[in-house]
Formats: structure tokens, C-alpha cells, sequence
């Protein structure tokens, strides 16, 4: 006898962290989904070619809307690391982006920079393209994985009590000016899990697996080389990491940073709402050695919507 219930398909959301990655690994869905931060200036653009070339590969379909890739806000090893994962897998990892950063600042609605008061870059640029995707490919509501470990219990609480992450709004007219948004259509699309969180999955389990079997490639004539994850994932300057923290992310990626001050200079705000300006956060850095064991131990974001 066959269930009158549908089995809901299943999607991993993946970030380019060693936590969704994990998830890939041990709890395969019918779809890995990587959204990707976007920016369009040119001094950020990977110096590895081979990791240029792949990114407009995988976000081919995506070209003509938004132009080819550029740079991303994020560090580069998270694209290094999203191509040898997909080897390591098996399996296709779909990439996905939506507008650029640089666009959702100067020709979006908003009049202030993104901030932790005003987060609206994670459902612009991450969760927005996702969604696309979804109604594109799927159209019905799926089982999302989300990669919160056991030890970020409190993050998923703040996941759900800062949202309603299984609704998605859109606006499907608007006035005949363009000017205001008259009427949504609201979306129940998926399902959200936390697989890490129910089989008491913790960060330490997480790094003794990615050290002691994170390798790809090989063969018997060649050395097999290891996935290298980003030490802090996401952007580089969220506003979600600690002071100290884009202190060092200064120190590793002053090019990136230095786009996230300029972006301060359009005034339209802080990224900090403690008012603390990305240049004063680069000085210090350059002012001040940071020892390699704290670049290797920055804390991570702490927020409850980007996941590692």
C-alpha cells in the first residue's frame, strides 16, 4: 500500500565552512546548494585564475542576469574549497548568487548599510538566491538542512525567534510608477532541520573528521592534498564578527576590507552600530603585529543567520 503523504526532497544548504560541509558528507540530499556573496571590484578578484574560470562555470545561467563573476565578499579559499568538496563528494554542488553587494547598496531600497540592527544583506544575497533556485527547480516544499552544530544550540533559537525562516515574501505587483510595493504573495517553502544539532554533532567532531580525512584528489603517482577551509568563514568584514576578529581579517584580506570602508564613505552609515569606522579597524591592524595562532583561532560569526 502505497503513503498518500509526499516525501519532501531534500537540500543542503552549504556555506564553504567545514560544518555544512560535514552535513554534505554524512547526510547526502538531493540537492547541495552554495550561495555565493558577490562584489564587483575588480582589486578583489582571486589571483588564481583556475578559481575565476570555475565560478563563472558553475554560475553560467546566471551570467546573463548578472554579469560575470568578479570577486566575492567572502575569503577565497571558500570557492577553493566548495571545488575540491565537490570532488570529494561525488556529487554536483549547485551555485547560486543573486545581485552584487555593490549593487544592493547603491541601487537598492535601503538607506543605511547593512548592520546586525539591519541584516538585510544574509536575505538579499543568500537567502533570496536560494529561494530563486528553489522556485525555479523545485516549486514545492523541501527539507532544508542548516548547519548548526549541538554546541550552537542558542544560534538555532535565535534562527527561528529573529524570523520566520520557512516563509519567504515577495512582491508580485507593484504601482504603476514602480515605486512601492503593493502586494506580496508569501511562500512556504520549506522545511527547516538541523541534523548536527539531533545527533549531538559538536565543533570538535566536526575538525577531528575534515583533519583526519579531509583529502582529495591522488592517485598513484601523485600526492593526495588536503581541503583547506577558510579559517573564519562568510564575508570577510561582517558585521557580525567581533572588533578583534575583522582586526584580523584586515590583517589576512586588506583588500577586501578596504572595500567594505569605502563602502562607509557613501554615507550611508556604519557597518558597526557601535559606530566604529572599518578604517580605524584597518589602522589597528596595520599598527599592531597579530600573532599567526590568533589569525588560526578568530571567532567566528555569532550571529544566528549565516551558518559555517
Amino acid at each position: 500500500m502505497f503513503s498518500k503523504f509526499k516525501i519532501m526532497k531534500t537540500v543542503n544548504s552549504i556555506s564553504g565552512g567545514k560544518t555544512s560541509a560535514y552535513i554534505a558528507v554524512h547526510y547526502p540530499a538531493d540537492y547541495e546548494v552554495f550561495s555565493l556573496v558577490c562584489i564587483d571590484d575588480k582589486e578583489c578578484t582571486p589571483k588564481d585564475k583556475a578559481i575565476v574560470d570555475y565560478a563563472n562555470r558553475k554560475l553560467e545561467k546566471l551570467i546573463p542576469k548578472y554579469g560575470e563573476f568578479i570577486a566575492t565578499a567572502e575569503d577565497d579559499a571558500t570557492l577553493k574549497a566548495m571545488m575540491d568538496l565537490e570532488q570529494y563528494l561525488g556529487r554536483e554542488i549547485i551555485w547560486v548568487r543573486g545581485k552584487s553587494f555593490d549593487d544592493v547598496i547603491d541601487k537598492g531600497t535601503q538607506t543605511r548599510l547593512p548592520s546586525w540592527a539591519r541584516r538585510y544583506c544574509t536575505e538579499q544575497m543568500k537567502l533570496q538566491p536560494i529561494f530563486d533556485w528553489w522556485f525555479n527547480e523545485i516549486g514545492e516544499k523541501c527539507n532544508m538542512r542548516i548547519g548548526f552544530r549541538f554546541d550552537e544550540f542558542d544560534r538555532m533559537e535565535r534562527f527561528f525567534n529573529n524570523s520566520d525562516p520557512t516563509n519567504f515574501r515577495i512582491p508580485i505587483s507593484c504601482s504603476t510608477r514602480g515605486q512601492r510595493q503593493q502586494k506580496h504573495e508569501t511562500f512556504n517553502w520549506r522545511f527547516c532541520s538541523f541534523p548536527l544539532v539531533k545527533n549531538a554533532v559538536t565543533k570538535q567532531m566536526v575538525e577531528d573528521y575534515w583533519r583526519l580525512n579531509g583529502y582529495v584528489g591522488g592517485t598513484l603517482f601523485d600526492e593526495r592534498r588536503q581541503i583547506i577551509f577558510p579559517i573564519i568563514s562568510n564575508c570577510v568584514g561582517c558585521f557580525h564578527k567581533k572588533p578583534d576578529t575583522l582586526c584580523i581579517m584586515a590583517a589576512l584580506h586588506p583588500k577586501k576590507m578596504n572595500w567594505f570602508a569605502m563602502q562607509e564613505d557613501k554615507e550611508m552609515g556604519t557597518w558597526l552600530d557601535s559606530k566604529i569606522k572599518y578604517e580605524t579597524l584597518i589602522a589597528h591592524s596595520e599598527n599592531n603585529w597579530i600573532p599567526e595562532m590568533l589569525k588560526e583561532s578568530g571567532a567566528v560569526c555569532d550571529s544566528g543567520g549565516c551558518h559555517d
